[in-house]
């Protein structure tokens, strides 16, 4: 924050300019020096969004929110204070999110170490068993070698009753004792399993819509090339949605993506996955070739775009989504990266088509 303070106070006169009659008000502001400054800015603050997000999944999402909406706040008339000002609120993002991600950390150890715990206990409780029950029967050794001294046989014959009693009884014991414990440790351990498998589920989750994040997604998708069965890619880009952002505000955007994400699950099937690529972009594995992709993306069309009614402050916004689609099908050779970067590029092409047809 400092660094960028001495910046701003090195280009004070670029950003504020002497006054001219000729030259209108955002001319007066913000020189050529001071724009591209201002774009650096923007531009750090979503790659420290986007990465953040990609750091940490579970936390990502709130403090990429965070700063695009900062970055979206400043434009070229914006005055040094206010760009020093975001600044500040720049650092208390990353403080919140630094600190969340510090407790997440440490609630991951703990669940590592009661884990190890366990297991250490569990050691320590069955060599003490083990121990106990071997006292019992060093004595019965002891109590059988004194019976190899009797010179009465019906002494004899007694005496190996009560032993064998002694040590059925003991082994009974030894039996149910080991029985228990492993129920206990079977019990545990799939506490901690089920922790475990939640804490991984949420980490691999979109906070904002509940779909599998991009992480989870490229995973799934390195696992289907990995497979080597047929699938195919489509993603799915929002047409205008920074201008639904601008005109409503970022908790109308959010509620958008929050009902076009369960509408767009709600057009595949249980074995394809549907991710939330990152900002309004979709993506999804489809189970099967370039025909089924298509199919579900025709469903998508027909079902998942067009009109949303979104609740504000007692009051119903209509809003119309549309979206770009990209379809393409795996050739059995290429990465993930790959095939995602064709269905991209198909994307942008459809929507390129889109705004000639417009």
């Amino acid at each position: 924050m400092i660094s960028l303070k001495k910046l701003i106070d090195s280009t004070q006169d670029a950003l504020v300019p002497a006054q001219s009659p000729a030259v209108d008000a955002d001319a007066e502001k913000c020189s050529p020096q001071s724009a591209a400054l201002l774009s650096a800015y923007q531009l750090a603050l979503r790659a420290m969004g986007s990465n953040g997000q990609r750091a940490i999944p579970t936390l990502g999402e709130l403090v990429h929110t965070a700063l695009a909406r900062i970055g979206d706040s400043l434009n070229r008339s914006s005055s040094p204070e206010s760009i020093l000002g975001s600044g500040r609120m720049v650092e208390e993002q990353l403080v919140q999110w630094a600190d969340k991600a510090q407790q997440l950390q440490k609630q991951s150890e703990q669940a590592i170490t009661d884990l190890l715990r366990l297991v250490s206990e569990s050691t320590k409780s069955t060599g003490t068993r083990d121990e106990k029950f071997s006292r019992e029967i060093a004595e019965l050794g002891d109590h059988l070698r004194k019976t190899a001294g009797l010179d009465s046989l019906p002494a004899i014959r007694r005496s190996i009753t009560e032993d064998a009693s002694a040590l059925t009884i003991c082994v009974a014991r030894m039996v149910e004792e080991g029985r228990e414990s492993v129920r206990k440790l079977t019990s545990q351990v799939a506490d901690y399993q089920t922790r475990l498998l939640a804490s991984e589920r949420r980490a691999l989750a979109d906070p904002l819509t509940g779909l599998c994040n991009r992480r989870g997604f490229e995973h799934q998708l390195e696992l289907r090339v990995r497979y080597g069965k047929p699938f195919s890619l489509l993603v799915v880009d929002l047409n205008g949605f920074k201008a639904a952002n601008d005109k409503y505000g970022h908790p109308v955007g959010d509620e958008i993506l929050r009902q076009f994400a369960g509408e767009l699950k709600a057009q595949f099937l249980p074995e394809d996955t549907v991710a939330r690529w990152g900002g309004d972009e979709f993506a999804v594995v489809v189970t099967g070739g370039v025909k089924e992709g298509l199919a579900r993306a025709d469903r998508v069309r027909h079902w998942a775009l067009g009109e949303y009614k979104i609740t504000v402050d007692s009051r119903t916004i209509s809003i119309m989504v549309d979206a770009a689609l990209g379809v393409m099908a795996w050739n059995g050779s290429e990465s993930g990266p790959e095939l995602f970067a064709r269905a991209d590029k198909e994307m942008y092409r459809m929507k390129e088509k889109a705004r000639v047809l417009v």
